[in-house]
């Protein structure tokens, strides 16, 4: 690949996803490249005959970057060897990092929901133990794990009274839906067999004693 070839080897396009996707900003719509989860956009196409100018270019960008930045620049660039043509595409850094950021943001979501659908379960808990009994407590337990597929068992169960909330990671086994669904359940079965009215009380009770963060994903699954 004549002077890029030591930063940079041609992909092979079964390694990449091209799609057509709107361009931020624009009204039009442009070429984006997905490779090992990095996106890319369009730079230039070449001619198959033209691998030398393509290999040329590739390597110019390289070395234009490479001496702004002052660090390896070599995962900036592709060159893909597509039917009849090159195209040579760059890292969008700007969307990469949007991308980056949104996903934290949606981890950090997930996670608070977790967290409040522990402490709403575990405060709830020790009400149905005052209010109702051991007997109806063993019947409401039975009814969780029949119900939450996440519970395989009242070990599980245990487990989950015995959790920190705010000191959870992310339970690998719960999806948001799953975490959403569990806190719907919680807060019928308690509507359900204390009353409406006082149910509600009790459960808006709970919630305002949370952190804000955990109290405002709650208020906001029960419409409370």
């Amino acid at each position: 690949m004549g002077g890029a070839q030591s930063n940079m080897s041609i992909i092979d396009p079964q390694l990449v996803n091209i799609e057509i996707a709107n361009l931020p900003g624009e009204r039009k719509s442009g070429l984006r490249l997905n490779y090992r989860g990095q996106i890319y956009d369009l730079v230039q196409a070449f001619a198959t005959h033209k691998r030398e100018r393509a290999e040329q270019q590739l390597q110019q960008l390289i070395e234009v970057d490479a001496n702004a930045v002052k660090r390896s620049t070599t995962d900036r660039y592709l060159l893909v060897q597509e039917v009849g043509y090159y195209s040579l595409w760059k890292l969008d850094l700007k969307l990469n990092r949007s991308i980056l950021n949104y996903q934290a943001e949606r981890d950090r979501e997930i996670l608070e929901l977790q967290q409040a659908s522990i402490w709403l379960f575990q405060e709830l808990w020790l009400q149905w133990q005052d209010l109702l009994g051991a007997k109806q407590l063993q019947i409401f337990a039975e009814y969780l794990v029949a119900n939450t597929p996440q519970l395989k068992s009242e070990v599980d169960l245990d487990q989950l009274l015995i959790l920190d909330p705010l000191a959870t990671a992310q339970l690998a086994v719960w999806s948001e839906l799953d975490s959403i669904a569990f806190t719907r359940q919680l807060y019928q079965l308690t509507q359900k067999k204390i009353g409406h009215q006082f149910g509600t009380k009790l459960t808006i009770d709970i919630i305002q004693a949370m952190p804000d963060s955990l109290r405002l994903v709650l208020i906001d699954i029960l419409g409370i």
